[in-house]
């Protein structure tokens, strides 16, 4: 099993206790407590992520992707200097973190989970509209047995097939269709192909305006297993919306804020005070998936306090709306 990372151990490493070897102070969400853990605890990471579904266990390219935007934009984001408004390395820092942006937004959990539900709700309405009944489906026996299966899970289901009548199989679609218990998304391969399509994205970040807000003495940003996510005044909510707004804790000092409708390629510096840095953090814990970090365990404490943990959505949900022949699918 091969890990890849959700979010990258030195990254991480900037929350870390001081005097600690990578200790952090996390809040985990589900069990609605603070422990220690590490940066390299698997709620940072998951088993086969980004890899190809076949026999041959190969290794696949995202993950060394990864590594590459990885190495380059956390030395980007160590070099900024908050004092002379600065990125060290100037242009070229400025790349290494738009790649960086981009690649964390894509490959968490969160993003992974709502895209599986755009697509899954894409399909079925329009499936649905198409299928009104077992007769309308047009997918014959003979021609999904040509199928060359992939894993032993589709070997199975091939198996399985192959002994089911043609009315079978078309009723068995029709009730996968209109029913809940099946689910529709994107295989590991067609997730990691994402990631290759980060350049694309990163590009249009560079053009963007830059806002590092900047945390005072005394109070930090914390950071989460989703850390760079977006907030939207309309439906149209991601990355690169002109109606929302980016946000990535970078280092527990420095949060980037991005309004993709802000075209300049140009940076500048905002200190804010400590109840600015409060707001940012409850709206880091409410669009996290499973953990925040933070650097003082008394601040985690006070942030997580009363935050209501049983109802905390990992992922926004999908909603249909219809306006004539046009039907908008939006994560809200």
């Amino acid at each position: 099993m091969a890990k890849h990372h959700i979010v990258q151990d030195k990254y991480l490493a900037q929350w870390r206790i001081d005097g600690t070897q990578n200790h952090l102070n996390i809040f985990v969400i589900p069990e609605n407590r603070c422990v220690i853990g590490n940066t390299k605890t698997k709620l940072f990471w998951r088993d086969d992520f980004n890899v190809l579904e076949d026999d041959g266990e190969r290794s696949y390219l995202p993950e060394e992707v990864t590594a590459i935007i990885d190495t380059k934009g956390i030395d980007a984001i160590r070099g900024i200097n908050t004092l002379s408004q600065e990125l060290t390395s100037g242009i070229e820092a400025r790349r290494c973190i738009a790649f960086y942006v981009a690649l964390q937004y894509t490959r968490t959990p969160r993003h992974r989970e709502e895209t599986n539900k755009l697509i899954e709700a894409t399909t079925r309405y329009f499936m649905r509209n198409d299928l009104s009944s077992p007769d309308k489906v047009h997918m014959s026996k003979e021609k999904i047995l040509e199928h060359n299966p992939q894993n032993k899970m589709e070997r199975d289901a091939l198996d399985m097939i192959s002994k089911m009548t043609q009315e079978e199989i078309n009723s068995q679609i029709f009730e996968a269709i209109h029913g809940d218990t099946v689910r529709i998304g994107l295989t590991k391969t067609g997730h990691s192909k994402g990631l290759l399509k980060i350049d694309q994205h990163a590009k249009k970040i560079f053009e963007m305006q830059w806002l590092f807000l900047v945390a005072p003495k005394g109070t930090s940003f914390v950071t989460s297993d989703s850390p760079c996510f977006t907030i939207s005044t309309s439906k149209l909510n991601g990355l690169l919306s002109p109606h929302s707004t980016v946000y990535f804790p970078l280092r527990p000092d420095i949060c980037l804020y991005i309004k993709p409708s802000m075209k300049s390629k140009s940076e500048y510096y905002m200190k804010l005070d400590k109840e600015q840095v409060r707001d940012i953090n409850s709206l880091i814990l409410s669009n996290s998936t499973d953990c925040v970090v933070a650097k003082d365990k008394i601040h985690l404490e006070k942030l997580t306090r009363n935050f209501d943990y049983k109802n905390h959505r990992k992922s926004r949900d999908i909603s249909i709306s219809e306006s004539g022949s046009y039907t908008m699918f939006t994560a809200e």
